[in-house]
């Protein structure tokens, strides 16, 4: 389930998301529950939803290509923890091309290490991600071990 990527970093893939909502801070939702139902991790579903979703009212996190970088802050984990799920549904995202998203990553990072780990880490995979390349690995990545595979080169 959250297995560590990278020192420091843990981490949750689901290759075969099926979302019940098209709304943004619903995903938000669905994608936090299910990290909580399926993981050690206990979080106060209300506050990380209310941080991503407030997060991306300040502006988009679709990145482009499909791909979409959400993130929020939480006071009650103590490592990063990188989420990425695949659909095949075609998200609404009001990204940079304007195109849907169908590949998250969603990063949760504690309130105490700071913006410097925040930034570290979306630094990171912002740059690997703009990289055609790297994209289409992703896109066409069908499990589990491949795409932790993909995120622990993304993210050392």
């Amino acid at each position: 389930m959250n297995e560590a990527v990278s020192d420091g970093v843990d981490t949750y893939i689901n290759p075969s998301k099926r979302f019940k909502s098209t709304e943004k801070k619903e995903i938000f939702r669905e994608i936090i529950d299910e990290v909580v139902d399926q993981t050690a991790y206990k979080l106060d579903k209300d506050e990380i939803t209310a941080d991503i979703a407030k997060r991306e009212a300040l502006s988009t996190t679709g990145f482009g290509n499909g791909l979409a970088i959400p993130h929020g802050k939480s006071s009650q984990i103590h490592k990063p923890l990188v989420v990425l799920m695949k659909t095949d549904q075609a998200l609404e995202w009001e990204a940079l091309d304007e195109k849907p998203v169908s590949i998250i990553f969603l990063l949760i990072i504690p309130k105490e290490k700071g913006e410097t780990i925040h930034l570290k880490l979306l630094s990171r995979l912002s740059y690997h991600l703009m990289d055609k390349d790297v994209q289409d690995k992703v896109k066409k990545a069908e499990t589990k071990k491949r795409l932790k595979e993909i995120l622990n080169e993304l993210l050392n």
